[in-house]
């Protein structure tokens, strides 16, 4: 591609040494550059212009900044932000190929992966050719081609927006990260639905207050390249910031909405309920549970309603999708035990967990978890504070602490705790524990992992997946095979 046609759209303030020369390649990594790349300077916690000389060092043959450097012979563009220039110039590399896309967007503190999920799943079962991109990773057709950030950055998310639509993909279902708009990573991308699912205490150590966080959200919804959003009206935040340019559609439970849900029947194995998506009335049975699905459900099926998906086709749908990896997974065991384990990883999330646990079930409640060490340390005592709101104990370990001190996290945690608890390090060997513990009627929660394969300790990611700790210690304490049943229960 040639450096004007790269640049095409970019707000460009001025040029230096400048020539239209080919271009083989993007990166804003100065260790990524190779032969024949565009370098692009981003600031952030580090300066991107520190880096030049390394960039120019690995194949660099053009420099894109926002500051006026001078390096003899090679072409420097200068531009008002770095960060929108890298999602055009992403963009225009890989044939803007998000253009030629159906892109639903889904953001919000939770329930932004199982929306997801549920959205992908009408579609495709329905033979609407969907592919998904989120905190699981990028997955089309069931295969997964990418795992790392939630929203991947520009130069990956163009990429892949290009391989989807080769492979067959014409929709995209993506969750989009607080961080991701405030970076301007989606800079550029129309979207033909954003859906606002909720706001709560998160990344607070980044965004610092919560108005800035729920308006930075809100920025994806109100703008000039979204056709329509679809949003929970029972979320205060949304009442403060909704607007109707572009048209909004509402879903909600205790407030006037668009879509809402009636005649709710909820037990450990499922939920049926009677949903008005915009005076159409559908029935929904699905193997979720809990309150918090059916805001994820109605969000779900109304977008696939605005899509021109049939009643019929979408309760299908709903009905299909018997599991998201990580959110809710049930394990039945005998003497009516029951280990789950799931994602939820803030102090909402525990309390819309945990309290549908406490409701389904009448037995003890273990509950198990940490808290990362790298963000949002404010948190910790409250989620220590909910936990103890509905288990009976708790047993704290290790998620993702990096470099921060066990004992020192366990401290801030504890701070809210007001039952009997226990801390175990690995959390491997806490997972043993607990099952070793298990007595009749109790149930077991794991929380803040779902479906991660790794535990970031000390800067290492250690291999760790609580889905597999469970299918072993179930192999372990009843010696069977993974999905072999035993005494008659379920595993």
């Amino acid at each position: 591609m040639k450096l004007d046609e790269l640049l095409n759209n970019v707000d460009v303030v001025d040029r230096n040494n400048y020539d239209n020369i080919d271009v083989k390649g993007v990166s804003f990594d100065s260790r990524k550059v190779n032969d024949g790349y565009v370098f692009v300077c981003l600031n952030g916690e580090k300066n991107g212009n520190d880096y030049i000389a390394e960039a120019i060092s690995n194949g660099a043959i053009c420099i894109v900044t926002e500051e006026d450097v001078f390096v003899e012979n090679i072409p420097i563009v200068i531009v008002k932000d770095s960060r929108i220039a890298l999602s055009i110039i992403s963009k225009n590399f890989y044939g803007s190929y998000c253009d030629k896309l159906e892109i639903i967007m889904v953001t919000g503190t939770n329930g932004k992966t199982t929306t997801s999920y549920l959205i992908n799943q009408i579609l495709n079962v329905n033979n609407y050719k969907c592919a998904m991109v989120g905190t699981n990773g990028i997955f089309y057709d069931k295969k997964q081609l990418y795992y790392g950030l939630t929203t991947p950055d520009p130069i990956d998310l163009h990429y892949y927006f290009k391989v989807l639509y080769e492979l067959g993909a014409r929709y995209v279902v993506m969750e989009a990260s607080a961080h991701a708009i405030k970076l301007n990573k989606l800079y550029g991308i129309k979207t033909k639905q954003v859906v606002f699912t909720n706001i709560s205490n998160e990344h607070l150590d980044y965004f610092k207050t919560m108005d800035e966080y729920a308006s930075t959200k809100f920025e994806l919804l109100y703008n000039n390249n979204n056709t329509l959003s679809i949003v929970n009206i029972d979320d205060d935040y949304a009442q403060k910031n909704i607007s109707n340019k572009p048209p909004t559609i509402t879903y909600g439970l205790k407030n006037p909405a668009d879509s809402f849900a009636v005649d709710i029947s909820c037990s450990i194995d499922g939920m049926k309920f009677c949903a008005n998506v915009m005076d159409e009335l559908f029935d929904i049975e699905t193997s979720l549970v809990g309150l918090y699905n059916v805001y994820n459900i109605l969000a779900s099926i109304t977008s696939a309603r605005c899509l021109g998906l049939s009643k019929e086709e979408i309760e299908y749908g709903v009905k299909s999708l018997i599991e998201i990896p990580g959110r809710f997974n049930k394990f039945f065991l005998d003497l009516n035990r029951l280990v789950v384990v799931d994602f939820a990883h803030t102090p909402d999330g525990f309390l819309q967990v945990l309290s549908e646990i406490k409701a389904l079930r009448s037995g003890r409640l273990k509950v198990l978890f940490g808290c990362v060490g790298y963000s949002d340390s404010f948190k910790r005592a409250e989620m220590g504070r909910v936990a103890s709101m509905y288990a009976d104990n708790i047993v704290l370990t290790t998620d993702n602490i990096n470099f921060e001190n066990f004992d020192l996290v366990c401290e801030d945690i504890v701070k809210g705790i007001t039952i009997p608890y226990q801390k175990v390090f690995d959390r491997k060997e806490a997972i043993r524990m607990c099952f070793d513990e298990l007595r009749e009627n109790d149930t077991l929660i794991l929380l803040g992992k779902g479906c991660e394969t790794s535990n970031l300790i000390n800067g290492v990611k250690v291999p760790h997946s609580d889905i597999e700790e469970v299918e072993k210690n179930i192999e372990r304490v009843f010696n069977v095979r993974k999905g072999v049943s035993c005494e008659g229960s379920i595993i």
